[in-house]
C-alpha cells in the first residue's frame, strides 16, 4: 500500500465519526426524492453518494472531468440553439439541443458526490436558462415550427428530460419538474394512436429508435409523479416498436437474439432503448421485456463487445465475428461506450449479478478512460485500438456523453444488498451506509490494478453483523481474503462472502493474482495478438519505444513482463517491458532482432498499437507511411439500413490495414457524406474517391493503389475519358481533434499525378489487371502532404480497392 493511500485512509477513518450527520445530510439533500414505484425492486443500491470518496488515478480522472470539461463548457453555445430556434431552418442544430441535458446530467452526478460551489452555480444557471427558453406549449427543442418532430427533435427532448430530472432529483427544483411535466404533456398530445396524433416512429432517425429512446426519462418521470397517464405513454412507446417501419426491438430480440439483425443495428440508439426497457420492466414486471434485454446483452458480450469494453464500428453493431479496430472504422463511439456502461449499471442494480459488474470493470479500466484525456478532461468521438488518440474539446455528442460515464463510476464501486455491503470495483476511497441502525464506513486502500492487493478497513461505533460481498474478477487465477486469521478463497466471476460480527477497526486483506493473458486478433486480425494484464488491455506506446522504428512491425516473444515500472504515489502511469522483436530496415525489406517492448495501459496510451504481430507471422516488408491511418470513402452505407446478413464491403479501413486480402468498394448510388448534395445518393458513373489522411504530414514520393476483385457489376475504373488520378492536400486540414465532424472532401485537393500504367478500360470492359496488382503514381517533388486520394469514374455499379499506400521519398 502506498503512503498517500494510508494518509487518506486515516483522514476518512477520522471522518467516520461524522457519518450520522453525513447520512442525515444526504437524506435532506434529496429535497424531492424519487418515488419508488416498482413491480421489481432493485436488488443492489449504491452506497450514499454524499459519503463516497474516490482517490488514486480514477480520482484524478474524476477531477479532470469537472475542472477540465464541465467547468469549461461553453454556456452560451449550450443555450443558443434553443434561443435561436426560429432564426434558422434548424438543419445545423438538429441534435445540438442534446448537449444541455447531457451537461446537466453529468454535472448533477458529480455534484451528488461532492459539493463544488462553482459547478453548482454553473449548473443552476444553465438549468434556469434552459427552462426559460421553453415555449408556452411545452416545446423545448431547437427546430422552427415547420420542421418540428422531424429527425432528432424527440431525441433532444429526451435529453432535456434526463438533464432536468437529474437536476430536480439533486436540488428539489420545482421549476425543473414543472418543465418536465410540460414536455411530457406536449409529447402525450403529439404522439399516440388517436386520430390527429403522430406516429412516434416517423419522428425519429434509425427506424424510430432515436425517438423511442425517450422511454428512459418517461419511466423516470413516472417514478417521480406516479401518474398513470405517464405509464400509459411508456406503454405506447414500447408498442410502437412494432408499428410499420419500426425497429421491432423486443420482438426481434425474442425471435433471434441478435443485435446486428435488429432494426438497422445502430448501437447508441438501440442501447439507449435497452436502458429504457430495463426501467420499463422494473415498473411493469413484464418478463418478456427483461428476456429481450438479456438476449441483447448476451449477444453483445459474445459477439459485439471489444476486449476493451466498447461496442460498434461505424456506429453500428457488426456482422459476427468481425470486430474492426482501426481509426478508419470509427471504432468505439464514446456515446455507445457510455450507454453500454449505463445498461450494465442498470442490470447490476436490478439483479445484483457479478457478470454485469465485470463488464463495468472492463469498460471503466479500458475504453471509457481511453476516451478521456486525463490531463484536461477532453474526450474523443471514437477511440481506435491502433493509432493516435483524437481527444477534442468540441461540442459534439460523444464529447458531451463522456462526462456522464465518468461521473457515473463512483456510484458503481460499492453497493448495499439487503444486510450486505457489496464491493464491485477495487479503487482507493471510502463510502458509508447504515446497517441495523449502525453507521458503517468502508475505507479502501489499494494500488489496483497495478497490483492485486487491497485492504478494506471497517469503521463503526460498535460491533455490527453483516456480510461483506467481494466481487472476484473473472480474469484472476487466485483470490484470497484474510480477516482476523480466517481465510476465504473466491471463485472467478462470482462473489466471495464474508459474514461476521464486525468490530471497529477490523481489516480485510485481499490478495489476487493479476495475470497477463494473450488475446487473439482472429478472426478479424488472424496474425495479430494483444496483451491484457488483469482488467487492463495494454498498448505499445510510441513515446516509450524510441528504438522501435515501426510499431506495426513488432512481435512479442513472451507474454510476461520482464520488468515493471509501477506508478508511484503521484499516480503516474505504470509501464511494462516485454521481451519481443522489432523490424529493422535492411536493404529493401526488414530483418528482426530481439528488443524490449514497452507497453502501457490502453487507457493511458497516446500514440499506440494494441495489436502486435504473432512472432511466427512477422511481416518483412517496410510498411507504408499511411499504414493504419484514417481513411474514408466518397460514399458508404454505414449510416443507412443495409442487408445485415452479409458483411459490408464499404469498410474504409481496408485501404490502410496493411492486409492485401481485405478490400472495400464504393458505389456512387450509396449515400455520400452529409455535405455532398445534402447526403443524397449519386448516379452510376459519378466520380468516386478513396481517401487516406496521414497521422502527420509526410514527404510522400510514391503512391500505390491496388484494386480488389472485379465482378459482373464492376470493380474497376472506367478510363474512357481519363485515367484515375492522384490528388493530395498540401496544407493542414480539419481532423477529429480540431473540428466537429471533419470532412476531408472539403479540403483543397490538388492534382499530383495519375496511376501510371493503368490499362485501358470502359464501363463494360475490364482492364487486364489481376486483383491486388500494384498501380503506381510518382509524385513530383516529394511534397509534404497531409492526405492523398485516388479519384475516378467507376465502371458498372462500383469500384474496389484493397490498399491505398503512400511511401516517403
Amino acid at each position: 500500500m502506498d503512503i498517500l493511500s494510508r494518509r487518506l485512509a486515516l483522514q476518512w477513518l477520522a471522518a467516520a465519526s461524522t457519518l450520522p450527520a453525513l447520512l442525515r445530510g444526504a437524506d435532506a439533500q434529496a429535497a424531492n426524492p424519487t418515488v419508488t414505484i416498482a413491480a421489481v425492486p432493485d436488488r443492489l443500491v449504491p452506497l450514499t453518494a454524499a459519503t463516497r470518496r474516490i482517490g488514486g488515478r480514477l480520482g484524478q480522472r474524476l477531477a479532470a472531468n469537472i475542472e477540465g470539461r464541465l467547468l469549461q463548457i461553453d454556456e452560451q453555445a449550450l443555450i443558443a440553439c434553443f434561443t435561436n430556434r426560429d432564426a434558422t431552418d434548424g438543419r445545423n442544430q438538429a441534435w445540438a439541443g442534446e448537449h444541455a441535458g447531457k451537461f446537466l446530467d453529468a454535472a448533477c452526478l458529480a455534484l451528488a458526490e461532492q459539493p463544488h460551489p462553482p459547478l453548482r452555480l454553473l449548473t443552476e444557471r444553465i438549468a434556469t436558462r434552459l427552462i426559460a427558453t421553453q415555449g408556452q406549449d411545452g416545446y423545448l427543442g431547437t427546430l422552427p415550427v415547420e420542421r418540428r418532430w422531424t429527425g432528432w427533435d424527440v431525441w433532444v427532448h429526451k435529453y432535456d428530460l434526463i438533464g432536468l430530472l437529474s437536476y430536480h432529483e439533486l436540488t428539489g427544483s420545482e421549476a425543473a419538474l414543472a418543465s418536465c411535466r410540460r414536455i411530457f404533456d406536449l409529447l402525450e398530445r403529439t404522439f399516440g394512436d388517436a386520430p390527429g396524433q403522430r406516429d412516434i416512429i416517423a419522428a425519429g432517425e434509425h427506424m424510430g429508435m432515436a425517438a423511442t429512446s425517450v422511454l428512459e426519462p418517461v419511466c423516470r418521470l413516472y417514478r417521480v409523479t406516479s401518474e398513470p397517464r405517464v405509464l400509459a405513454f411508456a406503454d405506447y412507446i414500447v408498442g410502437a416498436y412494432d408499428h410499420p417501419g419500426g425497429p421491432r426491438i423486443v420482438s426481434s430480440l425474442l425471435e433471434h437474439g441478435r443485435v446486428h439483425l435488429t432494426a438497422n443495428a445502430k448501437a447508441y440508439e438501440m442501447l439507449s432503448n435497452l436502458v429504457g426497457l430495463v426501467d420499463y420492466y422494473q415498473i411493469t414486471g413484464q418478463p418478456r421485456i427483461l428476456r429481450a434485454v438479456i438476449a441483447a446483452w448476451e449477444d453483445i458480450v459474445a459477439h459485439q463487445r471489444y476486449p476493451t469494453g466498447t461496442v460498434s464500428a461505424g456506429e453500428h453493431f457488426q456482422l459476427p465475428p468481425q470486430l474492426l479496430s482501426l481509426a478508419a472504422s470509427n471504432v468505439g463511439e464514446t456515446c455507445a461506450t457510455v450507454t453500454w456502461l449505463q445498461l450494465n449499471a442498470r442490470l447490476l442494480r436490478l439483479t445484483g449479478e457479478a457478470r454485469y459488474a465485470s463488464e463495468i470493470e472492463r469498460t471503466a479500466h479500458n475504453h471509457l478512460l481511453a476516451a478521456q484525456d486525463g490531463s484536461n478532461g477532453d474526450f474523443s468521438y471514437y477511440t481506435a485500438l491502433v493509432g493516435i488518440k483524437e481527444h477534442s474539446h468540441q461540442m459534439v455528442c460523444c464529447v458531451s456523453s463522456g462526462p456522464r460515464g465518468l461521473a457515473l463510476l463512483p456510484s458503481l464501486a460499492w453497493g448495499q444488498q439487503g444486510d450486505s455491503v457489496v464491493v464491485n470495483l477495487y479503487v482507493p476511497g471510502a463510502a458509508a451506509c447504515t446497517l441495523h441502525g449502525t453507521p458503517v464506513t468502508l475505507v479502501s486502500r489499494t494500488r489496483f490494478p497495478d497490483d492485486g492487493e487491497v485492504t478494506l478497513s471497517i469503521a463503526t461505533p460498535r460491533a455490527v453483523r453483516f456480510t461483506l460481498r467481494l466481487r472476484v474478477p473473472d480474469w484472476t487465477t487466485r483470490f484470497e481474503v484474510v480477516v482476523a486469521g480466517h481465510r476465504v478463497i473466491g471463485r472467478p466471476g462470482e462473489y466471495a462472502d464474508v459474514t461476521r460480527s464486525w468490530a471497529p477497526g477490523d481489516e480485510v486483506h485481499i490478495r489476487m493474482d493479476v495475470p497477463v493473458r494473450i488475446l487473439p486478433g482472429a478472426p478479424t486480425y488472424p496474425n495479430a495478438v494483444a496483451l491484457q494484464r488483469g482488467p487492463q488491455v495494454l498498448a505499445l506506446e510510441r513515446a516509450l519505444n524510441p528504438v522501435v522504428p515501426y510499431l506495426h512491425r513488432t512481435a512479442i516473444t513472451s507474454a510476461y513482463p520482464v520488468a515493471v515500472a509501477v506508478a508511484g504515489d503521484d499516480g503516474g502511469v505504470p509501464s511494462y517491458r516485454v521481451a519481443g522483436q522489432r523490424g529493422i530496415a535492411d536493404g529493401g525489406g526488414l530483418r528482426y532482432e530481439a528488443a524490449e517492448l514497452v507497453f502501457v495501459p490502453f487507457a493511458e496510451a497516446r500514440e499506440y498499437r494494441v495489436w502486435t504481430q504473432q512472432a511466427e507471422h512477422v511481416r518483412r516488408d517496410v510498411p507504408a507511411a499511411t499504414a493504419y491511418a484514417r481513411a474514408s470513402l466518397s460514399s458508404a452505407l454505414w449510416l443507412a439500413p443495409a442487408e445485415q446478413q452479409r458483411p459490408h464491403t464499404d469498410v474504409a479501413e481496408a485501404l490502410t490495414d496493411d492486409d492485401a486480402s481485405t478490400y472495400c468498394t464504393i458505389d456512387p448510388r450509396d449515400p455520400g457524406p452529409w455535405e455532398i448534395n445534402d447526403g443524397a445518393r449519386g448516379q452510376r458513373g459519378d466520380l468516386v474517391w478513396f481517401t487516406v489522411v496521414l497521422d502527420a504530414p509526410r514527404h510522400i514520393g510514391r503512391v500505390v493503389f491496388r484494386h480488389g476483385p472485379f465482378g459482373p457489376d464492376g470493380g474497376w475504373f472506367d478510363t474512357s475519358h481519363e485515367r484515375p488520378r492522384v490528388e493530395v492536400v498540401r496544407e493542414p486540414m480539419p481532423n477529429w481533434r480540431t473540428s466537429p465532424y471533419p470532412s476531408p472532401h472539403l479540403s483543397h485537393w490538388q492534382s499530383a499525378g495519375v496511376l501510371e500504367g493503368y490499362p485501358a478500360s470502359s464501363a463494360t470492359e475490364a482492364p487486364s489487371l489481376i486483383a491486388g496488382a500494384p498501380l503506381t503514381a510518382t509524385l513530383a517533388g516529394a511534397d509534404l502532404v497531409y492526405a492523398i486520394r485516388v479519384i475516378g469514374r467507376p465502371a458498372g455499379n462500383q469500384v474496389s480497392c484493397t490498399e491505398l499506400s503512400g511511401f516517403e521519398a
